[in-house]
């Protein structure tokens, strides 16, 4: 009989032993640049050292998702049709050693399906948000008995019967077929990027975050500018959250990506592909901690699949997020554009659409192309009271700009009791002469909102916010004024403009250093 398992909260609670999770990887963002990796680095030469590899990767019976399917014809190793691969993250510590926190079980907060284009010179990686809000159905957990369906957060599903689970999740959800798939932990994580030689990072400001046993943090440490980042801090990297952009995984999905493009970029300039040594090193990291399906389940299965990838590019690899809004109920809600995607994928089709807009279906202020860092842009013709987003998906860090004492906690009070998430108060560097908003330009209908509960014409495009906002408060600030959106609007927020993996990002960090 199955039964129904409570919904978490900000992380699913996970049931599985310890034993049996073993390295079932997380938020390995770079699994992908792994396989890239394996496309662009492995060679006929090499392969009598990889064998000695085979013992060390797992693979995980998947005779659950075939049920009253028919089994797939097995592909010639020249084969280079479209398929549909997803990588899988865990947090688990099992066996990482020091360093890495003490939380107990496993939960997916990576989760990438990589679609591979036909021909296999082109491919879309979705990220798709952990919080999404999805249905999970009938799974097995560890001990083979029947959980669900129920309706939860989508790393539930990997916390409750790990990649099957999420793999039969997925599926029901968005009629794709996953054709093969692949889990990592920190440690491999770790090891490949050193093998690399590191992967250069990019930092507008300094960003810290400390590691506070029994509190979290990243351990992240480093300067502004260009940095060749070791596996340890490549780590610390793509899992610090809460300190840098708006503290959201949403924000650190678009950090993950970036690095994974800088971590492809890398691979391709370093010309790992004329090392054997380097393959070996790479792949022997990767394979004692790699889960994979079973097809992938020996290094020539992995080679077969990686020279099936030689002509991939960069430049064609596109990273994308699920579309989504925001409700304030702490889940990451799919739309239409969401539905748009999936049926993109299984068709073939290009996206993003080339004819995509990115404004939201509002009536919009007219807004500058200023940076954040730009107080003195000039203003725009005017606000809004035709609002189409509700304060509760608005996530705003109140600055004071204006040398009065105590008005930014009074404001994000106002702000707070209007609904508004205020996720950090503060103050400018230095002062300014108006009252502004600064927002993301795919956020114009929040920014509508925003600007009319701060009863101000100033808002401002940023170029460093992600999914957040900023309340600056000048000298002429008047006081706030309650907000009236339109009913039974759900708001299309998120964008569907993707990252090339080509593209070189520098990431805000949050101007923060060591002292001693």
């Amino acid at each position: 009989m199955s039964k129904t398992p409570p919904a978490g909260k900000h992380r699913a609670k996970p049931v599985l032993p310890s034993s049996t999770v073993k390295p079932w990887v997380r938020r390995v963002t770079a699994t992908i640049s792994s396989l890239i990796l394996f496309a662009t680095t492995l060679s006929g030469g090499a392969v009598f050292a990889l064998n000695s590899l085979n013992k060390n990767i797992k693979t995980v019976d998947t005779s659950d998702l075939l049920a009253g399917k028919p089994s797939a014809s097995p592909r010639p190793p020249s084969d280079t049709s479209a398929i549909n691969f997803l990588v899988m993250g865990s947090d688990t510590r099992e066996g990482q050693g020091a360093g890495f926190g003490d939380a107990g079980g496993a939960r997916s907060d990576t989760t990438l399906l990589v679609h591979l284009y036909e021909g296999r010179r082109k491919a879309l990686v979705v990220s798709i948000p952990r919080d999404s809000e999805i249905t999970i159905p009938y799974c097995k957990d560890a001990n083979g008995n029947g959980v669900g369906p129920w309706t939860t957060k989508f790393n539930a599903a990997f916390a409750v019967g790990g990649p099957v689970c999420t793999i039969k999740t997925l599926q029901e959800e968005t009629g794709i077929s996953v054709d093969k798939f692949v889990v990592i932990d920190f440690k491999a994580f770790k090891a490949v990027v050193d093998a690399l030689g590191g992967v250069r990072v990019c930092l507008t400001t300094p960003v810290y975050d400390p590691y506070v046993p029994g509190r979290g943090g990243s351990g992240l440490n480093l300067p502004a500018g260009y940095s060749n980042i070791s596996g340890k801090q490549a780590l610390a990297w793509v899992r610090a959250r809460e300190t840098l952009g708006d503290g959201s995984d949403l924000s650190r999905i678009q950090r993950q990506q970036e690095f994974l493009g800088s971590m492809v970029r890398g691979v391709k300039e370093k010309g790992i592909l004329t090392s054997p040594s380097t393959i070996y090193k790479i792949l022997s990291a990767v394979t004692s901690s790699l889960t994979t399906s079973s097809d992938l389940g020996t290094v020539q299965a992995l080679e077969d699949f990686a020279l099936s990838l030689v002509n991939l590019d960069p430049a064609q690899i596109t990273f994308v997020t699920t579309p989504y809004f925001l409700k304030g109920d702490g889940n990451v809600h799919w739309n239409s554009k969401t539905d748009e995607l999936w049926k993109t994928i299984k068709d073939g089709g290009q996206w993003p659409p080339k004819d995509e807009a990115t404004a939201s279906p509002s009536a919009e202020p007219n807004t500058t192309d200023a940076p954040t860092s730009s107080p003195s842009a000039s203003p725009s013709t005017g606000a809004t009271n035709n609002l189409v987003t509700p304060p509760s998906s608005i996530k705003v860090k109140v600055l004071d700009g204006s040398g009065t004492k105590g008005l930014a906690q009074q404001v994000a009070s106002e702000l707070k009791a209007m609904g508004f998430v205020v996720t950090a108060v503060g103050k400018t560097n230095t002062p300014v002469t108006s009252t502004q908003v600064n927002y993301n330009k795919k956020f114009k209908a929040g920014a509508a909102t925003l600007s009319y509960a701060a009863n101000t014409t100033n808002i401002v495009k940023s170029t460093t916010l992600v999914n957040t906002f900023e309340l600056i408060i000048g000298p002429d600030w008047i006081g706030s004024r309650e907000v009236v959106v339109q009913p039974n609007t759900n708001v299309e927020i998120a964008p569907t403009e993707g990252i090339s993996a080509a593209t070189n990002i520098c990431t805000q960090g949050n101007n923060r250093v060591k002292t001693k």
